[in-house]
């Protein structure tokens, strides 16, 4: 069984849901905020969106989205990271590539450069 949506407004509401889910300040399930699932989904529908976009927009729409998924420590999103990290002490047991996979799961759809992840591992 597949599930497919091929509307663009359809597409944007799933990212909408996806962000409130994974960047929460007090989410029900945190669980999501982590999940290597569920940030595969967070991915593909950005990417889904970006090429939607661009094939009605142009090349533009793909160079708005590369800098919007650009984590920064100004967003909200990296504080948010942040806060997890901090009151998730049980990932510091993983080895160095566990967690910077977690890292990478807890910032999709966003992408995290190497000098922000070492901050976070540090």
């Amino acid at each position: 069984m597949a599930f497919l949506i091929e509307n663009y407004d359809e597409l944007m509401a799933l990212h909408r849901v996806v962000m409130e889910a994974k960047f929460s300040v007090e989410p029900n399930d945190p669980v999501i905020q982590g999940s290597p699932f569920v940030s595969t989904i967070a991915n593909q529908v950005v990417e889904a969106l970006i090429e939607m976009e661009v094939e009605k927009e142009g090349e533009t729409s793909r160079l708005k989205w590369q800098e919007w998924r650009k984590l920064s420590p100004e967003r909200r999103e990296y504080q948010i990271i942040q806060a997890k990290l901090k009151s998730n002490t049980s990932w510091k047991t993983w080895n160095f590539d566990q967690q910077v996979k977690y890292v990478k799961d807890l910032a999709s759809p966003l992408q995290v450069a190497d000098e922000l992840i070492s901050n976070f591992l540090n």
